[in-house]
């Protein structure tokens, strides 16, 4: 192994998340869901109104899923940064 990969292999020693990460990332794959729905939901009322079917239907359901693949990946890497920070934090006992 070269001496960088050995550097390198130092570094990505990680705590692992404590329960409350575990819960919220549960609550990741929920949220996620939850605003595919809504983004349905909200497609299928405004052709309702606007009596277009399909149209608003599936550009809210792209949309509500964008949202939510935001939202999760902001979660985890609000969680990561966290993790890392709690390894620096640590001092390196060897």
């Amino acid at each position: 192994m070269t001496e960088s990969n050995q550097k390198n292999s130092r570094h990505k020693h990680t705590i692992a998340p404590s329960p409350v990460a575990n819960y919220l990332l549960i609550g990741a794959g929920s949220m996620f869901t939850a605003t595919v729905i809504a983004g349905f939901i909200v497609g299928y009322a405004l052709d309702y109104l606007f009596d277009t079917m399909p149209i608003f239907f599936l550009a809210c359901g792209v949309l509500g899923f964008i949202g939510g693949a935001q939202k999760v990946r902001l979660l985890t890497k609000r969680l990561d940064q966290q993790a890392t920070q709690k390894t620096e934090d640590k001092p390196n006992v060897e």
